[in-house]
């Protein structure tokens, strides 16, 4: 089956005019699988040779969710599985972890095995718990918010511009209001500290608190810390729990790395020269520098989401600064700005890490019907050249039934 996304089939239409249509950048068929029923009808000009705006709607058909879904994501495992596009330092990040470990459990482990056994058994433990959280955190939804469909964003628009249109309805001044249409913002109070909420052009919605838009997988998500590109995924609301342990147990477990294959060297070093114990166990001495050079970021790491777990903050919001006074004005009236969401250390540290995993807001498993959309009209000029016309005309998408 095909369809025209620029314009109609001009083997089926008499008339020559340069009329074309164009799906709006807003549509959600970004995954053209998902309509198979769908065909798009070529609305006839009026005698000025234009047409009006349409909405068009889609045979009422349920499809999966992330078919549609129109963010930079990869979905595997029919929906179950998300992971960024841009997922090459993700897949580093696999590469060091299963060489290093595979490197440390057959040349060291059989010789701990001898000495201590408990050694090998809890570097085992500890490697298992850090992949589990590692591949946790990049398969979850971050807290993924869907876009808002066409229809909702029509009637946000129209009482968008009937609130300020009626606030300025006794005043001049057509340049500042029109400025006012333009700027969205709102005003919430949580825990008596005023926070603003901004609009998001992209996914057309106002961002809930502490949610910020990822410019890499262009989505907005809640409670959004960060993009890693370590783990191939935004970290949010969803997997930052995962994301924290991952971070901390790869610390405890690169220490432990480090540790056993210096000790390694050293008691070989007693018996021969080092030079002949690196010669003997050359392995030891590539763990010992791979684990060397990972350590100390990982500690940082480690310390840096410690302070934000304890002080209830996100990597974003202490980056920009947000509830820090200093980046404030500084008038006479001011209020004092403070972090609404602190309850205390070990409040903080139990929200983020022991509370009820919340839904997926996102549910890519879910079913939807196909939301319509717009189908907006584009003149240009009258075309002569037949191969012209039908290089405009002919722009076709094919969609397997």
């Amino acid at each position: 089956m095909s369809f025209y996304v620029n314009g109609c089939d001009p083997k089926k239409t008499s008339y020559p005019t340069g009329i074309y249509f164009e799906l709006k950048k807003s549509s959600p068929f970004r995954n053209f699988d998902a309509v198979q029923s769908l065909v798009i009808q070529c609305a006839m000009p009026d005698e000025n040779g234009t047409a009006n705006e349409e909405i068009r709607y889609p045979q009422s058909q349920k499809v999966r969710k992330w078919t549609a879904h129109a963010g930079r994501n990869r979905f595997l495992l029919n929906g179950n599985v998300i992971l960024s596009r841009k997922n090459n330092v993700f897949v580093l990040t696999i590469f060091l972890m299963s060489t290093t470990l595979t490197l440390f459990f057959i040349f060291e482990g059989p010789y701990y095995w001898k000495i201590c056994p408990a050694i090998p058994i809890a570097a085992a433990i500890l490697a298992l718990f850090a992949t589990s959280n590692f591949f946790a955190t990049a398969f979850a939804d971050p807290g993924i918010l869907p876009r808002a469909e066409n229809l909702e964003v029509i009637e946000l628009d129209r009482q968008h511009v009937e609130s300020v249109s009626a606030e300025f309805a006794d005043e001049e001044g057509t340049s500042e209001r029109t400025s006012r249409v333009a700027v969205r913002t709102k005003d919430v109070s949580i825990n008596g500290q005023p926070i603003r909420l901004k609009y998001c052009y992209t996914c057309r919605l106002f961002r809930p608190p502490r949610s910020s838009h990822c410019s890499v997988c262009d989505n907005c998500v809640l409670i959004f810390d960060h993009h890693c590109p370590w783990v191939g995924n935004c970290v949010g609301q969803r997997n930052y729990r995962y994301f924290y342990l991952f971070v901390c147990s790869l610390t405890l477990l690169v220490i432990s790395l480090f540790t056993a294959s210096l000790t390694h060297i050293c008691l070989l070093s007693k018996q021969m020269t080092f030079v002949d114990a690196i010669k003997h166990t050359p392995v030891s001495l590539v763990i010992t520098t791979v684990c060397f050079f990972s350590i100390w970021s990982l500690m940082g790491l480690s310390g840096f989401h410690s302070y934000l777990l304890a002080s209830s903050l996100t990597t974003n919001e202490d980056m920009k600064g947000t509830f820090r006074n200093k980046n404030r004005p500084q008038t006479p009236n001011a209020p004092v700005v403070r972090n609404p969401y602190t309850f205390g250390i070990l409040s903080n540290c139990s929200n983020r890490l022991c509370s009820s995993q919340t839904p997926s807001v996102l549910d890519p498993t879910g079913e939807v019907i196909l939301a319509p959309y717009v189908m907006r009209p584009k003149a240009v000029a009258h075309v002569t050249d037949e191969t012209e016309r039908i290089s405009r005309y002919d722009h076709r998408i094919t969609v397997n039934n």
